[in-house]
């Protein structure tokens, strides 16, 4: 990764002087004990291995960065080891200085002389806090209207958008640590296992291959539930699990995003083998259509059409697929976006908001389900995402009076019903199949493609650890 060419580009569109903040160490219950380190994504972009704690000062004045860093102290050395001096991290990184984060307030009213000082939240609330106290900016990393300015977002954005032959050249790297993570957890899916018991092989898995997880793993035989990150349930006969996981690189903070679905016991149900099939067409025939200037919006419904199409045929739905997706009918089963942006940070940008994700004026649908489409961009070269259809069978969805009432001639809510009785009363789950691709100069590459995802393979995986 050239670091010091992003700086350079970076610094080229500035107006003002920039102060980004990495964000510190977040404790889990107790001051000293403390969740693993992760920079801020922005940080990570400039800078490599940032260490806790930092800051950094662009000035585009004279085209010079200051990075500040906590003062080495003999505490430090005993608890932590030594760290590296000042000046070899000036060396290593290439910046202009390097000089206690301590001393960030006075040497920032000295760097800036009287100039309006930008700045991003972050997730830490300190380091935002002190930012805010010394720009006098309004930053909330919670409210995606408060992140940052507007320009510096959009500057931001423009670099981080359009991935690299490095970074691809990252994300390709994970794909087997991802990749083994997965197929671990279908090997040993069988009756009696726990979820529990899966989850620590995808975190074996990401830890042998020298990563950590991008996100909390979403591993659960309820796989109506999007975010599941709970793992209590045991694995019966008939059960779907969903695995939802993907690895980061610990040095650079780039990342996979990956989900695969797998009956417990080799085979599908019919009804299982039916919805399977129909999530990996919608989701096979989205990817195929990825080119430079689709919207990505026009990509979603065009995944929804296909699983409006075959969700009448599964006789769940009624009317004609364009219709059934005019009204929104089709969210009862296709509830969420097709996707999001992908690098850096697991939901790449997202912390930035619609601004980014919604340009031009676009805005989201007050739709139900559709609402939650991540992002409307049109595709360019460089960019990398996720494609994600899925089907659920939500409880609280089906059983919603106003959305019975809304779709009462369009969805067959007898036949739903049934779904929600299958595998003892637990309920048929959901089916979701999610890959990694980047928009090229011809079309699309699945950065993922060598995780298995026919079904053959999958029946042929699943269960079959000795």
């Amino acid at each position: 990764m050239n670091f010091a060419f992003r700086r350079k580009r970076f610094l080229a569109g500035l107006e003002s002087p920039v102060l980004l903040m990495a964000g510190g160490l977040l404790a889990r219950n107790y001051p000293a004990n403390v969740f693993p380190f992760r920079a801020d994504g922005n940080f990570l972009y400039f800078f490599q291995r940032p260490e806790p704690g930092s800051a950094a000062f662009f000035d585009p004045a004279d085209g010079k960065v200051t990075l500040f860093l906590t003062e080495r102290t003999v505490a430090d050395a005993l608890w932590h080891g030594a760290m590296e001096p000042f000046a070899e991290v000036k060396a290593r990184q290439g910046v202009d200085a390097v000089l206690a984060v301590e001393e960030l307030e006075q040497q920032i009213a000295a760097l800036a002389k009287g100039r309006q000082v930008r700045s991003l939240a972050v997730a830490d609330p300190k380091a935002t806090a002190r930012a805010r106290a010394i720009t006098g900016e309004a930053l909330d990393f919670d409210d995606p209207k408060w992140v940052g300015d507007g320009a510096l977002l959009e500057r931001i954005a423009k670099l981080r958008l359009h991935k690299d032959a490095d970074e691809l050249a990252e994300m390709r790297r994970l794909v087997p640590i991802t990749r083994e993570a997965h197929l671990l957890a279908m090997q040993h899916s069988k009756p009696g296992v726990t979820e529990q018991f899966l989850a620590g092989q995808v975190a074996g898995a990401f830890a042998r291959g020298g990563c950590t997880a991008a996100y909390n793993t979403i591993l659960s035989v309820r796989g109506e539930v999007l975010h599941n990150n709970e793992h209590r349930n045991t694995l019966r006969q008939g059960d779907i699990v969903l695995l939802d996981a993907g690895a980061e690189s610990v040095d650079t903070g780039y990342c996979n995003d990956v989900t695969r679905d797998w009956p417990v016991g080799g085979a599908f149900t019919p009804e299982g083998r039916d919805v399977y099939e129909l999530v990996l067409q919608s989701e096979v025939d989205a990817i195929a259509a990825v080119k430079p200037g689709v919207r990505y919006r026009d990509l979603h419904l065009r995944a929804a059409r296909v699983l409006a199409e075959g969700l009448v045929k599964l006789g769940l739905l009624v009317g004609d697929a364009d219709g059934l997706v005019e009204s929104g009918a089709h969210a009862i089963f296709f509830p969420h976006g097709l996707g999001h942006q992908l690098g850096l940070d697991v939901h790449d940008l997202e912390a930035f908001g619609d601004r980014i994700h919604y340009p031009g004026g676009r805005t989201r649908s007050t739709q139900f389900g559709t609402q939650y489409l991540r992002m409307d961009m049109d595709l360019e070269e460089g960019m990398t995402f996720t494609i994600e259809p899925g089907l659920y069978f939500v409880p609280a969805i089906l059983h919603s009076p106003e959305l019975r009432e809304r779709f009462k001639t369009q969805v067959n809510w007898t036949a739903a019903q049934k779904f929600l009785a299958m595998n003892g009363g637990r309920g048929f789950g959901g089916i979701r199949i999610e890959d990694d691709v980047v928009c090229t100069k011809s079309g699309v590459e699945v950065l993922t493609a060598s995780i298995p995802k026919t079904r053959a393979e999958i029946e042929s995986i699943a269960g079959s650890a000795s």
